[in-house]
């Protein structure tokens, strides 16, 4: 299933989409300061997609690959709970893309999977852009996580970010919020 916005197309991945998703996952301008260099081989690369829900992010007018969005649960045996990721090729930043994505993915969350309560995403304290995404779609900043993240050589601290079912529903216009029971 497509999800559309006004600036980008978002459709799942499949498979003509792994040679680009494998290119990029290593590519140290498409992944910026901010990602490390894993899993290492193609079938983990390819497994990690296969594994979650991934959606190509496609430029609405033109529908050149311009990055990928993905969200997964945390824990297998806890359904309630899911995490969100994405990059964005270097030439498509600050322009909003990302963060159109980001609230499509979301409203197709919370729309389609009823049981889920929480999103989060984590993001190293750095990364001012990813953290902008994030509030823009009203995530909360929820505490510093130390030292959890190792790269070129040092360890990073993150932030964690979280956003509950309840707070999406307030954002939307009153005529489109869900009635729960």
């Amino acid at each position: 299933m497509e999800l559309i916005g006004e600036k980008v197309r978002l459709r799942p991945v499949d498979e003509t989409d792994m040679d680009d998703l494998y290119l990029w996952w290593y590519d140290p301008e498409f992944n910026g300061e901010y990602s490390g260099d894993y899993p290492k081989s193609r079938p983990e690369v390819e497994a990690l997609f296969r594994g979650a829900s991934s959606y190509i992010i496609l430029g609405r007018s033109d529908s050149r690959k311009i990055g990928f969005i993905s969200y997964y649960t945390v824990r297998q045996d806890y359904p309630y709970l899911f995490e969100i990721g994405y990059r964005i090729k270097p030439s498509e930043r600050r322009k909003g893309y990302t963060t159109e994505a980001a609230g499509l993915i979301l409203g197709h969350i919370f729309a389609t999977r009823r049981e889920v309560e929480r999103i989060e995403s984590v993001t190293d304290v750095g990364n001012v852009a990813s953290q902008r995404v994030l509030e823009k779609n009203g995530f909360k900043r929820e505490g510093v996580l130390k030292k959890r993240f190792y790269l070129n050589g040092r360890f990073r601290d993150e932030y964690m970010y979280g956003l509950l079912r309840e707070d999406w529903e307030l954002r939307r216009p009153s005529s489109q919020r869900e009635k729960r029971s």
